[in-house]
């Protein structure tokens, strides 16, 4: 746990006391005290099990019956309203034994506690028992509600209540015999919990794969990102040993559940997963309800036998496959009116099962399910009719495991986690009287999710698979889950785990609530390991500089923002490169600061370096994408540029429209920025469509048709009109490109020509050779003007492969290139500058997103022998050459080959001092240098480093408070410290 704020304001002053006193004086100004951002409710999740209810649990001797201020863990809740209720023995017995169909029983004798409980409820199904005579006072008040389940009504006088019967669809069954309710009960309980598969929904021609994981939308890919990394957890000795303790916790007093758990802490095997899963005892109930409601905590609970689930389904997929090519499947069972209409809203899209789908081979066993009779009048019986084409959907996993299960009779066929399927048709059978489902397995879900789990996977690269799995919290926006992980990682913490990096994501947690304080002491401590740590973190400190950073943004204190940002860019460019996605964060991040400071200028400049990289190495709709486009166009319409800030703002809403649902808060921003550029040009009606399009979605009612209503309602919103001449509306034209025949000899159409050619023919069967063919078309200019075309040519089909995401293409493009380097680029200074400057741009990119920097390092090399082997009096080899070893250095240093590294940063930085580059850049190279020798442990040398630098720019500046200087006595400083560690020790 953190220690109080001024215990640890001490422990900050004395382990910084040499190390870090630049920081220290900002912390001790940091400002704790509470202001209105500050968020301590807790999560939303929380809302089932934080109501108050007075159960009479007392007189029953807990444990019994349970807390209604315990939370649920299964599907099921069971609650026995009765004003007259009492603590006699029959009471109690019954108690015990509807504890033994559903562990979580609730009794109630107060009837506005009971109804208010009622509604708190968000996560389960509620039976609800009664009697006669309050029936008649409480289900008028809770039958509209969707958590009740079903009702049955324990009485005497049963002819006197038979009304109810038809007044009531829910009402199961009036029942004077205690025996006959408790058979009731349970068969509906066994029935209900077939039933409980809450299930995903996924257009694919709206590419809804997004990274805003707290959508409907994007649960579809949850549990594919979930598997993902759960699948790649090794689990440690006590995974087992935590389940069967959490269990036995859970469910006391529960004689049943209890000898079920006894018997699988002493029998279970990896192989017998299907057996307890078949058997429908705790860990059937557990595991559904964590994997339909996404509890992370609980998923993380029973991780050890999820794995084993899937990959033993795995494993008999693979062994069975080859016997049927096509497979029928089938389940039956009764849905509510509102599911089946949402599956019909939804033929034709995607559908995935959120956790593991029983299935059966034979059709009469789901038609059994499906038509079984059913008191309830508000269901639907439905049959599911599933076609699984093993030559086309390789991607799904099934496995029949009737040898394995309890019920063999029902010849049981078990899909993997998330499997997806289309819907195909959705028809009413009248013979049968049910509503036949007809799926088709499909591995559409895969590919959707694959882009991002890789994308996940590379930006998550260097973090352990634990730390990973409290991310995936984070991201999902369930920020007290992720702290509770993360202390409990603290707790169960052995010589491996990476303890700065977790208190880092519990302060990323905190930020993320509002909770300044409590984000800054862990963000501080996790700092303070990694300068302190032997040897230093330096590359890994970039990630609590910027979330320091982003709590002094929080708070209005922008230099002092500032000032982390830049050290957090610094450590990033030199470690993973200027054209890293993790660079390209913190340049937003600093736009983002001189935005708020009013600094438009600037903030443009950091924006648009941003947003080039994120343009290069990210899909054209990724969420981050959109981010920055948008954040361009706030900054152009503050500049006034207010034709380039809607042509930002309409790219950025396109994206949002395909990737997020139609009512996320993103789309409403975007709309809304629209508005209010269309609104300043008095473009009203446009204004106005737009703007009423973001009140639609925010659900605010007004009359479309009441023009001056709206007005009036949008003039309140943004303001009076800017007083400029400017067009009624803003019309847009697509203008296309058109070279006649005759003028293709003209050199000043050839950029065009290019265009047309790259237009007219799909970019997928042009080659590199075919782009050289072109030449023929046009009259042979001088040689040089010819080189000129080919590379106008050559830009053109790289920007089409871009635009296209063909990674593969580009790379074996620049292959081709590369192998004919030499005959193609003779002594022609243009053409080896570009070739360079692509290569930059291009390869570095291409080879990250397949993983092949030892390719990438070949090709450079390469480059770098032809740059040093030319003999061109035309081009400047020493700034490409400054360029190649620095990009070689970056790699080495990814791969964490920082020996090679430095060598090659040495090399580049005699090349810039013979050159006498300009001596700040000359600075910040020997500063990298320094911070490499500091990951190697070379304390001195990186002192040697750090006070060259110093010396250098104390010669170009008399500025004392300059950013560089500054910076740099921070370097000097850690390296005193680590050096003085390092003697003392």
């Amino acid at each position: 746990m953190v220690e109080g704020n001024k215990s640890w304001k001490k422990n900050i002053k004395h382990l910084f006391s040499n190390l870090h006193s630049a920081l220290i004086q900002k912390l001790q100004k940091f400002d704790f005290d509470a202001d209105s951002s500050i968020n301590n409710s807790s999560s939303p999740g929380s809302a089932a099990t934080s109501k108050k209810s007075e159960a009479i649990l007392a007189p029953l001797n807990v444990p019994l019956a349970v807390s209604s201020q315990s939370p649920n863990f299964e599907g099921i809740t069971l609650i026995w309203f009765d004003p007259r209720l009492n603590t006699t023995d029959d009471t109690k017995q019954t108690a015990k034994e509807l504890r033994e169909i559903n562990n979580y029983v609730i009794f109630h004798s107060d009837q506005l506690e009971c109804v208010d409980y009622i509604k708190s409820v968000r996560d389960e199904k509620i039976f609800l028992i009664t009697s006669g005579k309050a029936a008649s006072s409480i289900l008028p008040e809770t039958i509209q509600l969707k958590q009740i389940d079903s009702i049955f009504i324990f009485c005497f006088k049963i002819e006197k209540y038979q009304d109810l019967l038809q007044k009531y669809e829910s009402v199961v069954g009036i029942y004077s015999n205690r025996s006959t309710l408790i058979n009731a009960i349970k068969e509906n309980v066994d029935l209900l919990q077939k039933q409980l598969n809450a299930f995903s929904f996924y257009n694919e021609h709206q590419e809804k794969a997004t990274r805003d994981l707290s959508q409907e939308s994007a649960e579809f890919i949850w549990f594919q990102l979930f598997k993902d990394v759960i699948l790649r957890m090794s689990a440690n000795n006590n995974a087992k040993e935590q389940l069967i303790q959490f269990c036995s916790q859970y469910y006391r007093g529960n004689q049943k559940e209890y000898k079920n758990i006894d018997q699988f802490e002493s029998s279970y095997r990896p192989d017998k997963c299907i057996y307890w899963y078949t058997r429908e005892t705790f860990l059937y109930k557990l595991v559904n309800k964590a994997l339909r409601t996404e509890d992370m905590a609980q998923l993380y609970i029973f991780r050890f036998f999820i794995v084993d689930l899937s990959l033993h389904l795995a494993k008999l997929h693979e062994k069975n496959r080859e016997k049927d090519k096509v497979v029928m499947l089938y389940r039956g069972l009764k849905l509510e009116n509102e599911e089946l209409n949402r599956l019909k809203q939804n033929e034709g899209n995607l559908i995935s099962t959120n956790g593991f789908l029983s299935t059966s081979r034979s059709k009469q066993v789901a038609l059994k399910f499906a038509l079984k009779s059913a008191k309830r009048t508000n269901v639907v019986s439905t049959l599911y009719e599933i076609e699984c084409n093993l030559n086309e959907s390789k991607s799904i996993v099934f496995a029949d495991i009737t040898k394995y299960s309890e019920f063999a009779a029902e010849q049981e066929v078990l899909f993997d986690l998330g499997s997806t399927f289309k819907i195909q048709s959705i028809i009413e059978d009248k013979e049968l009287k049910l509503f036949v489902v007809k799926l088709k397995a499909s591995d559409d879900g895969e590919k959707m999710a694959k882009e991002y789990i890789e994308s996940n996977r590379k930006v998550n690269e260097e973090t352990s698979l634990d730390i990973l799995f409290g991310k995936l919290l984070l991201q999902m926006g369930k920020y007290d889950q992720s702290i509770n992980y993360f202390e409990n990682l603290l707790n169960e913490s052995n010589e491996k785990a990476d303890i700065a990096r977790i208190y880092n994501e519990v302060g990323c947690a905190y930020l993320c609530k509002g909770e300044f304080k409590e984000a800054h002491e862990y963000i501080c401590r996790a700092y303070i390991m990694m300068i302190q740590a032997k040897p230093c973190r330096v590359k890994d400190s970039a990630r609590p500089l910027t979330n320091m950073a982003n709590i002094y943004l929080r708070k209005e204190m922008y230099n002092e923002s500032l000032d982390f940002y830049f050290q957090a860019l610094e450590i990033r460019e030199n470690f993973y490169g200027k054209e890293h996605l993790d660079t390209a964060i913190t340049l937003n991040n600093i736009g983002n600061a001189y935005y708020k400071m009013q600094d438009y200028l600037t903030s443009l400049m950091y924006y648009e370096k941003s947003f080039d990289i994120r343009r290069k190495q990210l899909p054209k709709t990724d969420m981050d994408i959109a981010a920055s486009l948008n954040n361009i166009g706030l900054v152009y319409s503050k500049m006034n540029r207010v034709y380039e800030a809607l042509d930002c703002y309409l790219q950025s809403l396109e994206i949002r429209k395909r990737i997020l649902p139609s009512e996320h808060n993103d789309i409403v921003q975007s709309l809304m920025n629209i508005a209010h550029v269309l609104y300043e040009q008095n473009a009203i009606d446009d204004a106005l469509n737009y703007f009423s399009k973001a009140l639609q979605i925010q659900k605010i009612e007004f009359d479309l048709t009441d023009r001056d209503k709206l007005v009036d309602r949008l003039e309140k919103h943004f303001g009076p009109k800017l007083s400029h001449d400017a067009s009624q509306n803003i019309v847009y034209a697509e203008s296309c490109r058109y070279i006649p025949s005759d003028s293709s000899s003209q050199v000043s159409h050839w950029p065009e020509y290019a265009i047309c050619i790259r237009n007219a023919e799909p970019v997928n069967n042009i080659t590199y050779r075919e782009y050289h063919e072109a030449l023929n078309i046009c009259p042979a200019p001088p040689r040089r003007r010819i080189q000129e075309f080919v590379y106008s040519l050559f830009d053109e089909f790289i920007k089409a492969l871009h635009e296209n995401n063909d990674d593969q293409k580009i790379l074996n493009l620049w292959k081709q290139v590369l192998n004919n380097c030499n005959e193609t680029f003779d002594d022609h200074s243009g053409n080896i500058q570009n070739l360079i400057w692509r290569l930059e741009n291009d390869i570095i990119h291409t080879y990250n997103s397949f993983d092949e920097s030892k390719e990438a390092l070949h090709f450079y090399e390469k480059a770098l022998s032809i740059l040093e082997s030319s003999t061109s009096p035309l081009v400047d080899i020493d700034n490409i050459r400054i360029v190649c070893l620095d990009r070689i250095a970056t790699i080495h240093q990814r791969n964490d080959n920082f020996e090679s590294a430095l060598g090659y940063l040495i090399r580049g930085l005699n090349v810039m001092q013979r050159k006498e580059i300009i001596p700040r850049a000359i600075a910040d190279k020997m500063r990298h240098i320094g911070l490499v020798h500091m990951t190697l442990g070379n304390y001195d040398l990186a002192l040697t480093s750090f006070n060259n630098a110093l010396t250098i720019l104390q010669s170009d500046s008399i500025d004392p408070n300059d950013r560089e200087i500054k910076l740099t006595l921070r370097r000097i400083d850690e390296a005193k410290e680590a050096l003085e560690s390092t003697t003392n020790a």
